[in-house]
């Protein structure tokens, strides 16, 4: 009587229920990895876009504090300003005085008319895109030195995808950010089928 109880608490999996068990995992990994990436992508997206609304709202800021230019421009290295309307390889932020050479100017490393105020790094797994390939400047009371109903300063920010182009879809929406001419900033989730390009 001993030996049978024994034997049966013992038993171990068939065959059969060892398949049945490793079917249905594979099944559930086949349904939560594309959801795993689709999150992670998002994460990416929505850290690059806070990232660059976070940055234009400090150059606003540090405008009016210390009643100079401030700009932001994309740039490759760090060290100076790129012609270029990608902002996912990394930006610039920083002021100069506000005197007879105007707004706009390129920064220039070891310079003493700048100040470097930040370098925001390369965004992976991103593309962030300006309308045009301006340098975007606040005056000295936060204001934007650009005249935006015929230039405004706009901003598409998309997931990239297996291909490494970008794409707005329902899993990874892509964002449309803004800045007015009074230099308040705003983002607004692109709509379904959107492009990837500022309008």
């Amino acid at each position: 009587m001993r030996m049978t109880l024994c034997a049966q608490r013992h038993r171990g999996f068939t065959l059969v229920e060892l398949m049945v068990t490793i079917a249905i995992l594979a099944i559930l990994l086949m349904i939560a990895v594309p959801g795993f990436r689709d999150l992670t992508r998002r994460q990416q997206l929505s850290s690059a876009g806070y990232a660059l609304l976070a940055d234009l709202s400090y150059a606003r800021t540090e405008a009016a504090m210390r009643s100079a230019f401030v700009s932001v421009c994309p740039t490759a290295d760090g060290t100076s300003c790129v012609t270029s309307k990608a902002y996912a390889p990394g930006w610039l932020v920083y002021a100069y005085a506000a005197g007879v050479a105007g707004a706009d100017q390129a920064y220039q490393s070891g310079s003493a008319d700048f100040t470097l105020l930040r370098y925001t790094t390369s965004q992976s797994g991103v593309a962030i895109t300006a309308k045009d390939d301006k340098i975007i400047t606040y005056g000295q009371q936060g204001q934007l030195k650009r005249d935006t109903s015929t230039a405004p300063v706009a901003f598409v920010a998309c997931a990239l995808g297996k291909d490494r182009s970008a794409e707005n879809t329902a899993g990874v929406p892509g964002s449309a950010l803004s800045v007015s001419g009074s230099g308040s900033v705003k983002s607004l989730p692109l709509s379904s089928g959107a492009e990837c390009t500022p309008t």
